[in-house]
């Protein structure tokens, strides 16, 4: 452990003890197969987890601290890399030369697990929670989904006045281009050509719409928008009025703001009825761990109707279908597509094709916002 460069390092292993559960056997969760005991005894026996991901501490607190009432005994770290492909390349690198590496890793970026897969190197774990979850939060055999994150519309509400705020792209462009002398620069989003995250959304909402998205792209061309890395300068520069407006912003980068009375007069948003883009967590046991059946504790947790909660407290949004807003959880899958009919997300998910695709996308879409 010593020698791990970190960004960002917590310790809960203490919980345990402070809640009076130290020494206390530890059964398997109620439906959970019979030979699941073994596995929570040999955890105890390894006794620590390392996590790489690109969550915050203050993501992971609830997390960790439902894990450890469970399992006192098992020390977390977790560690917050700065990048989605950082997970995958920091323990390829320490795996390449037999130095201590992650034992489970949780990060947004499908085309790094798919790469991940590639190499062999995902242990093909069947979770007892597997069964609760759709196809489509298991795109990979081991990969399971931590979260489902929405992308939004917000805008300054002081800009952007009450009977005007748009609920679909095409409201939103409608409402740019009738503004668009005056909101020239003033639009924001994620660039493709910047971010392999602002990428896989825009590819997954063409995939969706096809041409129609690129002619929607082309108007918005006509404003200049000013492209980001991140959802945060987003979000500051929309409540400042540096901003009138963003599309395709992460919402769980904005949502603990409205936790301010002040700024949640300011900044208004809305999901996208007419293409939602959802980004889909993957969490996932790689075969090199050190602390094989704490990570399986860990996973099973997780994606377990509790450890979504919790997650969902820590600000992510729930995944697993039948979990509900409230008790400190803003959304849900559930409640996303309550909001704008399934038929409408765009998942940014496992696709081969945007593997495939990324050279000739980026290339027009520089063309077409004219940026280098």
């Amino acid at each position: 452990m010593s020698g791990i460069d970190r960004r960002s390092l917590m310790v809960m292993s203490v919980l345990g003890a402070t809640v009076g559960l130290r020494g206390t056997a530890q059964a398997a969760p109620t439906g959970y197969p019979e030979n699941y005991q073994k596995i929570i005894d040999d955890a105890h026996n390894e006794g620590s987890l390392l996590i790489y991901s690109i969550m915050s501490p203050e993501n992971w607190r609830p997390v960790i601290e439902g894990f450890n009432k469970l399992y006192p005994k098992i020390k977390v770290e977790t560690l917050d890399l700065p990048a989605s492909r950082e997970s995958f390349e920091r323990y390829l690198a320490e795996r390449s030369t037999n130095s201590r590496t992650c034992d489970l890793i949780a990060t947004a970026d499908p085309g790094g697990w798919i790469d991940f897969q590639e190499r062999g190197e995902i242990l093909d774990y069947a979770s007892p929670e597997a069964k609760a979850w759709p196809d489509w939060s298991k795109p990979i055999p081991g990969v399971y989904t931590v979260s489902s994150d929405p992308m939004a519309l917000i805008w300054n509400n002081t800009l952007v006045p009450d009977g005007k705020r748009p609920k679909t792209l095409a409201e939103f462009i409608e409402l740019a281009m009738a503004n668009e002398k005056a909101w020239r620069n003033r639009i924001t989003s994620y660039g493709v050509h910047q971010t392999t995250f602002g990428y896989g959304i825009a590819y997954a909402y063409v995939k969706k719409h096809g041409e129609k998205a690129w002619e929607q792209f082309a108007q918005l061309a006509k404003l200049s928008p000013r492209f980001e890395r991140s959802g945060g300068p987003m979000t500051e520069k929309v409540t400042s009025g540096e901003y009138t407006m963003g599309f395709f912003v992460s919402a769980i980068t904005f949502w603990p703001r409205l936790n301010d009375p002040a700024r949640a007069k300011i900044l208004g948003w809305s999901f996208i009825g007419d293409g939602q883009p959802v980004v889909l967590r993957g969490i996932a046991i790689p075969k090199g761990s050190k602390n094989v059946n704490a990570a399986k504790l860990m996973l099973d947790y997780v994606v377990s109707e509790d450890g979504q909660r919790a997650f969902g407290r820590g600000g992510l949004t729930p995944a697993r279908p039948g979990v509900k807003p409230g008790d400190g959880i803003r959304h849900t899958y559930s409640s996303i597509v309550e909001a704008v009919g399934e038929q409408n997300i765009c998942y940014i998910g496992y696709d081969r094709d945007a593997l495939r695709d990324y050279d000739s996308f980026v290339a027009r879409w520089k063309k077409t916002f004219n940026v280098a």
